[in-house]
């Protein structure tokens, strides 16, 4: 029988090391082996399905898209409540209705059940409940726990803004000494000059200024959080690094401050940030309306390449609605910065992996040398110990070696980076969705260097490597055209 072995985090271990998950990926392997099932294992273990976690089950859709293929006989999981992503019942349900229809037999160590016996599926139906109720139970007991340790002041996880670090030992934030003093200047400009040109004058990105001095940043520096029920304050347990009258007067430089150069206009979120480009012919695309308006007054608009209208050019190129581009690439680009840490660790290594300033060094004396040998030709051909005609071959030679260090040199320079603004990068899905428009563009001009648009594909380029391999490129999937597809007319 073709078993399939699933394995997933449980809700309550949350982001801990798990010892269970080390129970599974052992001993269920033995046990399928014991009973004579061939296996493939589907391995979840990275995620709980909980706080909305659950399009990270991608094996879980894997799974899915096996069982209807009809490639499984029976699934075996250390609980039959790991196969479920939510508390609501409707998910497992759906779960028990695909696997009856395939006759797909549910087994842990203990027991098998078959979904497409009556007796069996009441079983499983009685099973999931209880373990809904239990869920729900739990979740209200970690809401209470939550608000309780809010209420208190306590730090509630996640990485802590700069000049913050989390400290294990302390089991709170504490303060970089380096970190603030480099936020000290920049709030010390911040009570006399605009975020462009603090960003400007200390070479960081505008939304890592403007978030850096945002109410809530300024409570936080304080050591303070708002209290959702009375509007007052609540002293939090980490070290305060700025004063009552410092915040004051950075809050009211921001919200006071004139502007004097009024922002470029655009037309869409993705509109003059050059991040759009045609993979075709290289240009960059631009957004065009759609004539057609539906009967509620709104109409659906597109990104395309800039030449499409030009006759014989990007005949392949293809007008993507705006709302499915900023779908997909959105999507993507927050379940990349979901690890933010690991994203780190990927660039650091790729930082450590290469000696840029040692390899620049060694084409710099190579090129000395190359260009004293040429001098030497040209010289001996000066002094007329040298004909020109048979110095002509040495010096092609030198000058091709002189183009092959300028390439070299370019690539190097190009693969030499600065480390990205961690800050600007460090905020969810939804803390994105309640920016204004002007920052959420800001957001994306740090997080994103390309956007390389296909018939049906996009490719991702990230200025930092996504994998251990130093990868920064991502392909996302467009979905097919609908019938009606509305073209623009080739002038």
């Amino acid at each position: 029988m073709n078993a399939a072995i699933y394995i997933r985090k449980s809700r309550e271990e949350k982001d801990r090391p798990s010892h269970r998950l080390t129970v599974q990926r052992e001993q269920l392997p033995a046990h399928a082996t014991a009973q004579g099932w061939s296996y493939e294992i589907y391995d979840d273990g990275h995620a709980s399905a909980a706080r909305g976690k659950a399009e990270s089950l991608k094996e879980r859709g894997r799974l899915e898209a096996d069982i209807r293929a009809g490639k499984i006989g029976v699934i075996l999981t250390i609980e039959l409540s790991r196969l479920s992503r939510d508390d609501s019942l409707q998910d497992y349900v759906a779960w028990l209705h695909l696997c009856a229809e395939r006759r797909v037999k549910l087994a842990t160590m203990s027991r098998i059940l078959d979904p497409s016996q009556h007796s069996d599926w009441m079983l499983l139906l009685m099973e999931g409940g209880f373990s809904s109720v239990e869920m729900r139970v739990l979740k209200g007991r970690m809401k209470d726990g939550y608000d309780q340790a809010y209420r208190e002041g306590r730090f509630l996880g996640g990485t802590p803004p700069p000049p913050y670090v989390y400290d294990p030992r302390a089991k709170k934030p504490v303060i970089d000494p380096e970190q603030l003093a480099k936020l000290q200047r920049l709030w010390a400009m911040a009570e006399t000059m605009s975020a462009i040109s603090i960003a400007t004058e200390l070479a960081m990105p505008e939304i890592a200024v403007r978030r850096a001095i945002s109410d809530e940043r300024l409570l936080w520096y304080q050591a303070l959080r708002p209290d959702q029920s009375t509007g007052e304050y609540i002293v939090c347990e980490w070290e305060p690094c700025m004063t009552a009258e410092q915040a004051s007067r950075v809050g009211a430089g921001r919200r006071t401050r004139i502007k004097g150069v009024s922002r470029r206009p655009y037309a869409a979120l993705f509109s003059n940030l050059q991040l759009l480009h045609c993979g075709y012919c290289g240009g960059t695309a631009k957004t065009w309306q759609n004539s057609r308006v539906k009967k509620d007054g709104t109409r659906n608009d597109y990104y395309g390449c800039q030449t499409k209208n030009v006759k014989n050019k990007c005949a392949k190129a293809r007008l993507i609605p705006q709302a499915v581009l900023h779908e997909k690439v959105l999507a993507h680009l927050f379940n990349t910065l979901a690890d933010l840490d690991k994203i780190k660790e990927f660039w650091l290594l790729q930082e450590e992996g290469g000696d840029s300033a040692k390899d620049l060094e060694d084409l710099a004396k190579k090129e000395q040398r190359e260009r004293a040998k040429k001098q030497r030709l040209v010289t001996a051909i000066g002094e007329g110990v040298l004909e020109f005609a048979d110095a002509k071959a040495a010096i092609a030679k030198v000058n091709q070696v002189l183009e092959q260090i300028s390439a070299e040199r370019q690539a190097l320079m190009a693969q030499s980076t600065e480390a990205p603004e961690w800050g600007a990068l460090d905020l969810t899905r939804e803390e994105f969705e309640d920016l204004p428009e002007d920052e959420q563009r800001e957001v994306l001009q740090a997080a994103i260097d390309r956007i390389t648009i296909y018939e049906n594909y996009a490719v991702i380029t990230y200025p930092f490597a996504r994998t251990a391999d130093g990868s920064r490129e991502a392909r996302i999937q467009f979905p097919p055209r609908q019938a009606g597809y509305i073209r623009l007319q080739r002038k």
